[in-house]
């Protein structure tokens, strides 16, 4: 059983090739919030050289992650110029997203409405993608769907293999170039939270299926995410042990019962304790 779970896994390369490939035949348009944020459109760069306005840019980030959604000018204005007065702010608006439609449509007659940045008789802004945009933010949201489907009927083959191919996109990071953004922290601070139950997951999974590289790997993330992770810490511990190196073992709980206490100033809680005198018995 081991074995053919491990065959079956896709690997995060080969994962991210295949969908590169087919969202290049379906979408015109693609965004990737994954890693440096990126447009392309045809396949082509979209904008990178003429990004003169990085509000337009950031504005485009926000509309493609609340897509349909309508705002109000006043609402925009203040969200993206908040040290402005509200006539400079609502200025400020008005010409990022001109030249925002240009960037995206560079095509468009004068006076000819975009495509995508609609506005009705309100005032009120929205992102219309129709079928022409691709996101990997999407794509994320469509994969945890299918894993967790795959989950709930039981085939851990096909867990696997959405959970590599989330793993592929957590790994690169939300909008690293704007991880001081407050506008953008709650949708980092939600990828943070489902990369940390994947991998949670995944660690139960790998376990159950004595995957030991895997489940020490899995281990490692989570704990580079989340330093008091005492499911990650037991696990490799157990792994050091399984492995004959007790002394890895101690060292591991050790230093994390020492940032428990330096750290947080809090002691380790008795199973902790157990679980050093259990090895130190095996010992």
């Amino acid at each position: 059983m081991n074995r053919d779970v491990s065959s079956s896994t896709c690997c995060p390369e080969s994962t991210q090739k295949q969908i590169e490939h087919i969202i290049q035949g379906h979408a015109r348009y693609q965004a990737f919030f994954f890693g440096p944020f990126r447009i392309t459109r045809a396949g082509q760069p979209l904008g990178e050289s003429g990004w003169r306005r990085n509000k337009a840019k950031a504005l485009l980030k926000w509309f493609l992650l609340n897509p349909g959604d309508l705002f109000a000018a006043e609402q925009l204005s203040k969200l993206f110029w908040p040290e402005c007065s509200t006539k400079v702010a609502t200025n400020n608006l008005h010409v990022t997203l001109h030249y925002l439609r240009r960037v995206l449509e560079p095509e468009l007659a004068p006076g000819q409405p975009s495509s995508f940045v609609r506005r009705n008789r309100h005032n009120y802004y929205w992102f219309d993608h129709k079928d022409s945009w691709w996101s990997d933010v999407d794509e994320v949201h469509r994969l945890s769907a299918c894993m967790k489907e795959a989950e709930r009927t039981g085939d851990h083959v096909q867990t696997l293999r959405y959970a590599q191919a989330l793993l592929n996109y957590y790994r690169l990071g939300f909008l690293p170039e704007d991880i001081y953004e407050d506008i953008f922290a709650p949708y980092r601070r939600q990828h943070e939270y489902a990369s940390i139950q994947l991998l949670t997951n995944l660690l139960s999974l790998y376990t159950q299926f004595t995957q030991l590289d895997e489940a020490f790997s899995c281990a490692l993330q989570l704990l580079s995410l989340d330093p008091y992770n005492e499911n990650a810490l037991k696990t490799m511990v157990h792994i050091y042990v399984y492995q004959g190196n007790i002394a890895g073992a101690l060292r591991q709980l050790d230093d994390f019962q020492r940032s428990l206490k330096d750290d947080l100033g809090i002691e380790p809680e008795e199973e902790l304790l157990a679980l050093r005198d259990t090895i130190l018995g095996v010992r």
